[in-house]
């Protein structure tokens, strides 16, 4: 009679994956779009092992276990693009569940996980209700991983009716490491072109290791960028606008303090000597200052580091016997930033001779 029973097998749980996450980031279900599962802990998957994905929630597409491909590490992933996998529109993707159901197993099914889930996010109508001009994602994002960015052109002046392309003009840690947007050159159009995503949203996926050309050991701080206008005017292929400089601190980094730029003493006379300092500037950032007292100007450097640069302007010496009542000071970067851009009075002082 045992010899009569069928062979039953064993059914075992499959340990959860350790981490799911996707590349990109950001992405909207009508895009390609790979799903990945790191299964560094599951002890019952052997390396390389054939994995299948068994899917209900929208639906299941084909009807039957999916392959899944292992890529090394013992991470397995699915590439694939929602809309055409599951034969449903983006409507009717998010009308239908929240989230992606699903289970990893093996072909027969003895080996298996728990339900699993990947939320459907509307990344873009949550960007567009957040009123930010950037955002991006994901948070722990690393210099060989993929980052995407998102950039609403409607809040930045100048930017619509839309450009006929939207590109990035960028760098790590505050410039060091370059990848402009050069208009005249094909290539590299191509690749700093954002996709727009429709009404003035646009998103730019990078790898900041590939995009911008640094070694794996690059220690990456932040990634700086702006956003250009470009018109596709090749017979002047130039700017047509850009958006503010934005910052994306890097994962583990500390957010760095806020520039301070101070004047002593606060209140001056023509007797004065002015003391200019500015703290905690940009890695690489070099200021200048240009003065006006009348019909005569005056500029210079600040001298020192990153942490704090600092002028000392004798005006007494540069301003001597003039009739003025005001300084116009103005303090610029090596890039033409304008730091700082005002009249500054000048206290009366009592004239000896008169008394």
């Amino acid at each position: 009679m045992l010899l009569l029973c069928p062979i039953l097998k064993a059914q075992e749980t499959i340990t959860n994956p350790d981490r799911m996450w996707t590349v990109p980031a950001v992405y909207t279900l009508d895009e390609p779009v790979t799903w990945y599962f790191d299964f560094a802990s599951a002890t019952q998957v052997k390396d390389g092992e054939q994995l299948y994905l068994w899917i209900w929630a929208p639906t299941n597409p084909t009807g039957t276990p999916i392959p899944i491909t292992y890529s090394g590490d013992r991470i397995w992933s699915i590439r694939f693009t929602p809309t055409e996998f599951f034969g449903m529109t983006v409507e009717e993707l998010f009308a239908n569940t929240e989230a992606f159901y699903f289970l990893i197993r093996d072909l027969d099914a003895t080996k298996l996980t728990g339900t699993l889930s990947l939320p459907k996010t509307d990344y873009i109508k949550n960007f567009v209700e957040s009123g930010k001009q950037m955002d991006f994602a994901p948070s722990d994002f690393q210099l060989g991983g993929t980052l995407s960015i998102l950039f609403n052109a409607n809040l930045v002046e100048g930017f619509l009716p839309a450009p006929s392309t939207v590109h990035m003009h960028g760098g790590l840690n505050d410039w060091s490491a370059l990848q402009e947007f050069q208009a005249w050159i094909p290539e590299i159009r191509e690749k700093t072109a954002f996709r727009h995503l429709g009404n003035g949203i646009y998103k730019k996926d990078i790898v900041p290791q590939d995009y911008f050309n640094v070694t794996e050991e690059f220690e990456m701080e932040n990634v700086v960028f702006l956003a250009v206008k470009y018109n596709g005017n090749d017979a002047t292929p130039d700017w047509a606008g850009a958006s503010p400089d934005y910052k994306i601190i890097a994962p583990g980094v500390p957010e760095p303090l806020p520039p301070v730029l101070s004047f002593f003493p606060l209140k001056i006379s023509i007797h004065d000597l002015l003391t200019i300092t500015r703290d905690n500037n940009l890695r690489g950032q070099r200021l200048t200052y240009t003065i006006t007292g009348g019909s005569k100007t005056i500029s210079g450097e600040l001298e020192g580091a990153m942490t704090r640069q600092r002028a000392y302007i004798h005006i007494a010496k540069e301003f001597s016997g003039m009739d003025i009542s005001s300084l116009h000071i103005q303090i610029k970067d090596q890039n033409g930033l304008m730091i700082y851009d005002e009249d500054m009075p000048l206290v009366p002082v009592d004239n000896p001779e008169k008394n």
